[in-house]
């Protein structure tokens, strides 16, 4: 695994795109002081995450004995699912949340499941020096969504959120169609299925 390829990967599901209109949303009419705060404590909590799942995903896919086929199998079904969720518009209703954002954006958006299955499949087939590319590419793309929220967040402020709706149901078809070539490939996997051409 090169750097590019886990980082073109991690961008697909915890990149800018989703990672900026959650905060917007997350944040809408808070002040410069609160947007920071959520931003900052998002962003070492996303840290922290996805270092200990790079750390000891093999250790814990060993442990569990879970396959790389179910493993594949489980991140596909993940990836379809909350795919639906973005291109049907489910889970967009605002609600409180006495954060002030921290926790949704945190736990929905940065360390939400779909990213997390990602990297415990690519940490099981990685080796120690693959796992330290893997470790930084995956602080990149937190590094890029902190950028991306600090510059172009500003920006985003004026775009019309119907706008920004309509990028996320494209997203969420191209990642309904990466969730069911996972499920496909995981199928494979298991044998469950023969090879699809």
């Amino acid at each position: 695994m090169t750097f590019v390829e886990a980082f073109s990967i991690l961008v697909t599901v915890v990149g800018p795109p989703k990672i900026l209109l959650a905060f917007l949303v997350d944040t809408d009419g808070a002040d410069s002081r609160r947007r920071w705060r959520v931003a900052l404590t998002s962003t070492v909590i996303a840290i922290c995450t996805g270092l200990f799942v790079v750390a000891a995903g093999r250790l814990l896919i060993h442990l569990f004995h879970i396959s790389s086929g179910a493993l594949m199998l489980a991140s596909g079904v993940i990836l379809f699912v909350h795919a639906l969720d973005l291109v049907l518009g489910r889970k967009q209703e605002p609600h409180h949340d006495p954060t002030g954002g921290t926790h949704e954006l945190a736990t929905a958006f940065y360390a939400n499941p779909v990213a997390v299955a990602y990297l415990f499949l690519m940490a099981e087939a990685s080796t120690w020096s693959t796992g330290l590319v893997l470790a930084g590419a995956y602080v990149a793309v937190i590094a890029l969504d902190f950028v991306a929220i600090a510059v172009l967040g500003i920006l985003m402020r004026y775009v019309r959120m119907t706008y920004a709706w309509v990028l996320v149901r494209i997203l969420g078809v191209l990642l309904a169609g990466l969730g069911v070539d996972l499920i496909i490939t995981g199928l494979e996997d298991l044998h469950i299925i023969g090879e699809v051409s």
